[in-house]
């Protein structure tokens, strides 16, 4: 399986680069959305099967 990651791009902003300082100095924490996007497709597409899963057995049980 091929990474999304492998192109180079690790989801992190570049202003941090512009600016000069280190990436992983005092670096906030990634947003959901970041860190979603940072993810593999399998991982995201396991995720969102599990999700779907658990929705219909919720909606099974209720």
């Amino acid at each position: 399986m091929v990474s999304d990651a492998a192109d180079g791009t690790d989801g992190r902003s570049d202003a941090a680069d512009e600016a000069g300082a280190r990436p992983d100095a005092a670096a906030p924490t990634p947003s959901l959305v970041d860190r979603w996007t940072a993810l593999d497709r399998g991982w995201q597409a396991l995720a969102l099967g599990l999700g779907i899963v658990a929705a219909h057995l919720i909606g099974q049980a209720l």
